[in-house]
This record gives C-alpha cells, sequence and structure tokens, in this order.
C-alpha cells in the first residue's frame, strides 16, 4: 500500500476534523457537510478493491461510533468505496492510471470535482435518505443538495492540500 503512515495519520485527522468540528458546526438546519468521505475520495488509485471496502466499512464504524448513528455512516462510506473504482474509471478512464491520488497533474481538475461531488452526493443522498426514511422529502432533498455542494468544496480543498503533501 502507498505510504501507510500518511494515510493513517489522514484518517485519524478527518475522524477528528469531522467529530470535533464539523458535528458541532452549525452552518444552517439544511448545510451540515459530512466530511469524513474526504478520506475514501482521496485513497490511493491503484488501491484493491478488498481493501477499499475494508478502509471504507473502517471509517463507517468509526464514525458511526462517534456520532451514535447506528450504521448510517457503515452503509453510506462502504458503498461509496464499493462505487469508487467505477466512478473512477468511467469518468478519468486512463488518465488516472499513471497517478498515485485521484488528484493529480495528469488529471483534469474538472473531472476530479465531478467525480468527487459523484461520491460525495451518492454518500450524503444515503445517509441522509436513510436518517429520514421518507419524511419530509423536500426537507430531506434540499438537506441532501445543500450538504453535498458544502461537502464537495471541502473535498475538492482537501485534495489541493494533500496532493501538496504527499506528492
Amino acid at each position: 500500500m502507498y505510504r501507510v503512515v500518511e494515510y493513517v495519520i489522514f484518517f485519524v485527522a478527518v475522524v477528528l476534523l469531522q467529530a470535533l468540528l464539523f458535528d458541532n458546526l452549525l452552518f444552517s438546519s439544511l448545510i451540515m457537510p459530512l466530511y469524513y468521505v474526504v478520506f475514501v475520495v482521496l485513497l490511493p488509485v491503484k488501491m484493491s478493491h478488498f481493501w477499499l471496502l475494508v478502509l471504507g466499512t473502517l471509517l463507517g464504524v468509526t464514525m458511526d461510533v462517534s456520532m451514535g448513528t447506528a450504521g448510517l455512516n457503515t452503509i453510506a462510506t462502504a458503498a461509496v468505496a464499493f462505487i469508487r473504482p467505477m466512478t473512477m474509471n468511467l469518468l478519468m478512464g486512463k488518465d488516472v492510471a499513471h497517478e498515485n491520488i485521484p488528484y493529480g497533474g495528469a488529471i483534469d481538475p474538472r473531472s476530479f470535482i465531478l467525480f468527487a461531488a459523484m461520491l460525495v452526493f451518492v454518500h450524503h443522498a444515503l445517509f441522509y435518505g436513510f436518517e429520514s426514511l421518507g419524511s419530509h422529502f423536500l426537507y430531506t432533498v434540499g438537506k441532501i443538495v445543500l450538504s453535498s455542494l458544502a461537502t464537495t468544496i471541502l473535498v475538492v480543498l482537501t485534495a489541493r492540500l494533500f496532493r501538496r503533501i504527499v506528492e
């Protein structure tokens, strides 16, 4: 695996940022970023599907314990880890084959933003969809869209910083 120590530190930092900062920040009742999904988005390109699922599930379980959400984070994060390779191939194709992380020099920034936005949207749709279980449909859709937008902005900013650190 590529640079294990850096990713362990990144995992701990993401969990702490979500638990200590983003869970306590109130932008609006409709904007609640679930920042921790950035970990799955920025895992190495060539990581095996098995390890993607293991790390996604581990992250979800860790966030469930931290947030007290009884499996919502695990379901959403494992699903994002599962679709990540297919989404990457669909949106970035062969451009990503020579990169260590999905935000590198050969990758078009628009492709990465679309990639991150799709993963974040799927994550938030599953999380907030299961959280509300169909009640208050328009409120839930608004929360999914606005929280996804806020989280995608945070993910893109983190990707720019992370790229400078690991490369």
